[in-house]
């Protein structure tokens, strides 16, 4: 009888309970905080405001922002086990577990700007099937690319030339990052992002890899007074993954914009990202609150690019990865300094 009854309303309710029952808000997980106004967080809300302007209301992101429900090194996990939907998955912290989707960070410093970056990433995860594949492992399936801007050093002190580098102490992570700073006589020093302002500001850091809008983001600019314009080329950052069993679930114009929407995003987020700079380099310009130094970029180019100890961390990737079955030539020669 119960199911009699039930069948009889629903076919009352038609196709309006149809819309209902299809009608999702997804949890994006997030370490930003929703203030920061940087273009991370920017075009956080921009993604979700798409998400319900194109469906027409019926589909909600709701952004849990400033680690609320997982920190920075938690939330591959969070969206692998369905704590979250989805959200910013760091590549460059988890090199090991991502190995073929952090290919980027194993050759720093390298030539393409940050909208090359994500386009290059794009291609690759079209082109071989180890990229998604591995990120489908932990559940995930990559929605968009942020990849970061061109990276030089905040320094607490003047640092001008390679000889300037040597003994200092440099914010590190990840594999190429200590390498280069070896190479340049400088001692890394492994610290997580939250944590950098205070090792500038107590001098437990001398300097840490960063860009300006990054720097400005994380207040960095208000306990280091230098910004050394190290020609690093851009970093790579993070995607932005949906777990991927419930990707498949979703309603089809739902998967669809999402899709869409994420191809977007690279063009939006560099957008973001190039006008914000230009607006941290002149506050800096016109208050001197930061000293933009300029970099010899031959003396770095020389000290890089014959280093025993960079070339070791790409064989060690190559090495790596070939045992995937990835071909990585056209990789390298795209990442090549």
């Amino acid at each position: 009888m119960r199911l009699a009854i039930s069948g009889i309303v629903a076919g009352m309710l038609g196709l309006a309970g149809l819309g209902a029952a299809e009608a999702e808000t997804l949890n994006w997980v997030t370490y930003k905080p929703q203030g920061a106004g940087d273009p991370q967080a920017v075009t956080t809300q921009w993604f979700a405001n798409e998400v319900e302007r194109r469906s027409g209301g019926k589909h909600k992101i709701r952004i849990h922002w400033g680690g609320s429900v997982a920190g920075i090194n938690e939330i591959p996990t969070a969206i692998e086990n369905g704590v979250g939907d989805l959200g910013d998955v760091v590549t460059p912290y988890f090199p090991d577990q991502l190995l073929i989707n952090n290919a980027i960070s194993y050759f720093w410093p390298q030539p393409n700007s940050s909208i090359e970056l994500g386009l290059l990433m794009n291609v690759w995860h079209q082109t071989y099937p180890q990229f998604p594949e591995e990120l489908a492992k932990y559940k995930l399936k990559l929605i968009g690319l942020r990849p970061l801007e061109a990276y030089g050093m905040i320094c607490n002190k003047p640092v001008r030339s390679v000889e300037d580098f040597k003994g200092l102490r440099v914010r590190s992570y990840g594999f190429a990052l200590p390498a280069l700073i070896k190479a340049l006589g400088g001692v890394p020093v492994s610290m997580g992002t939250p944590e950098t302002y205070e090792g500038l500001e107590r001098k437990i850091l001398d300097c840490s890899p960063v860009g300006p809008t990054l720097a400005a983001g994380w207040k960095y600019d208000e306990v280091a007074k230098y910004y050394v314009e190290l020609p690093l080329g851009a970093s790579w950052g993070h995607l932005i993954a949906i777990n991927i069993d419930k990707f498949n679930k979703l309603p089809k114009d739902l998967q669809a914009d999402l899709e869409s929407i994420g191809r977007e995003y690279l063009v939006q987020y560099t957008t973001e990202m190039m006008k914000a700079e230009n607006v941290v380099r002149k506050r800096w310009k016109d208050t001197g609150k930061v000293e933009v130094l300029p970099f010899p970029a031959g003396d770095f180019a020389k000290v890089v690019s014959n280093d025993p100890g960079i070339k070791a961390v790409q064989d060690e990737w190559i090495k790596r990865a070939k045992a995937t079955g990835l071909s990585t030539d056209e990789i390298v020669k795209a990442l090549n300094f």
